[in-house]
């Protein structure tokens, strides 16, 4: 019979030696282990829903006028099952299969947040220095702005504004950074752009190169790919789908003309491509620049649950970061309330002695929500193409882990 995983981190631990390929750093995590751990059975751990609740789900759609939904299960480290259900276009009725693409919306800021902490594992990036220092250009202003850290963007304490939705907007920490917790997109992105001047590399070379293409994620882009042509899953606020497609195609049929090598295409570049296919004398503001390491990841199921199998049951070993690293990107680094925090690019919910880490993610006519037990090496992702979404969405996490999670209660 298997060794559960969490026999193994207490054979690992009681021997004195690491813990690779199963969870990181169990006392550094809080984790109960030892005769502590032995007292109560694994409560956390995330399976698929049973057939009785999927045979609701078609009704519970029908109810929240939900068009489809895409799902899948990590289990041991591996993708132990997905389920899809309805249309990835009401109008046309093409169905969601395993093929289809899904917009992640902020479900994107964990996969930019790994790649991040790769640069910091290897010295490139470093977690505590002023971002300014990286780059000064539209950079927060102020004796505030000027402290703001990679580690205070990861966990959303920088104090910035989500986004700036107008020109002339302050780029300012309403805050202190690192004392309190404020939702920052804007945040991401200025890292992003931190990134690219770092590596010398525009973000979507630099994310395919260092994340998607090792992980075997060659369905997923922050821009878009030629294979995405009728596989995309289309946007519904209660009405006809929303496709929203043409300035992602236009720029990457430009980029595919234009013989510059993609990793060339950097935040400047492609804001000066924007501004003169928009006719417009500026780049467009963060919130609509693509690619957006905060925002616009496409991708498919499988491809997003290969993604946390290296999240849910890491070994330290290339493509994933170290596990030291690992263990950091759990840990809370500022509270929201006494149940959920955030660490370095995940939320963190610690409900009923359990551990999950977690992120909603919301593009209007796309809602999704993820969720890891790092402790059984399991996890689950929901991608919806409804306004309604989220709701059945809590529906499925609630039947795949047996309890209500407080994180819907906060989102």
């Amino acid at each position: 019979m298997r060794m559960m995983r969490r026999e193994f981190v207490e054979a690992a631990l009681s021997a004195g030696v690491g813990a690779a390929g199963v969870g990181v750093g169990a006392i550094e995590m809080g984790w109960p282990v030892g005769a502590a751990a032995t007292r109560r059975k694994l409560g956390g751990e995330i399976r698929p829903p049973d057939e009785k609740f999927l045979a609701t789900l078609p009704k519970l759609m029908e109810i929240a006028q939900l068009p489809g939904i895409g799902i899948g299960v990590v289990q041991g480290g591996k993708l132990a099952w997905t389920h899809y259900e309805g249309f990835a276009n009401a109008d046309a009725k093409t169905r969601i299969t395993a093929e289809s693409v899904f917009p992640a919306a902020s479900l994107g800021k964990q996969v930019f947040a790994y790649l991040a902490l790769g640069l910091v594992d290897e010295g490139k990036l470093e977690l505590d220095k002023p971002l300014r220092d990286y780059v000064k250009e539209d950079a927060p202003t102020g004796p505030l702005g000027e402290k703001i850290t990679a580690r205070h963007v990861l966990s959303h304490s920088s104090g910035l504004r989500n986004w700036r939705w107008e020109r002339g907007q302050e780029f300012v920490p309403a805050f202190e950074p690192g004392t309190k917790f404020r939702y920052s997109g804007e945040g991401f992105y200025y890292l992003m752009r931190c990134v690219e001047r770092i590596t010398g590399t525009g973000f979507e070379a630099l994310v395919q190169e260092r994340v998607l293409k090792p992980m075997g994620m060659n369905s997923s882009t922050y821009l878009w790919q030629a294979q995405d042509e009728g596989r995309w899953v289309a946007g519904h606020d209660r009405g006809s789908p929303e496709n929203n497609t043409e300035a992602r195609r236009k720029l990457f049929a430009t980029i595919e003309k234009s013989g510059v090598p993609l990793a060339q295409w950097n935040h400047d570049r492609i804001g000066a491509e924007l501004a003169r296919q928009q006719n417009q004398k500026e780049a467009p503001l963060p919130d609509n620049m693509v690619p957006n390491a905060a925002a616009s990841l496409l991708t498919t199921v499988a491809d997003y649950a290969t993604f946390l199998s290296h999240v849910a049951w890491p070994k330290g070993t290339a493509p994933e970061i170290k596990l030291p690293m690992c263990a950091a990107m759990m840990k809370p680094q500022v509270r929201i309330n006494q149940e959920l925090a955030w660490g370095l690019g995940w939320g963190i919910q610690d409900d009923e002695g359990e551990r999950h880490l977690w992120q909603w993610g919301d593009n209007g006519a796309w809602k999704n929500f993820v969720m890891v037990h790092p402790e059984s090496g399991s996890a689950i992702v929901v991608f919806t193409n409804g306004d309604t979404g989220m709701r059945v969405a809590e529906r499925v996490i609630r039947a795949a882990t047996q309890r209500e999670q407080a994180a819907f209660l906060w989102v």
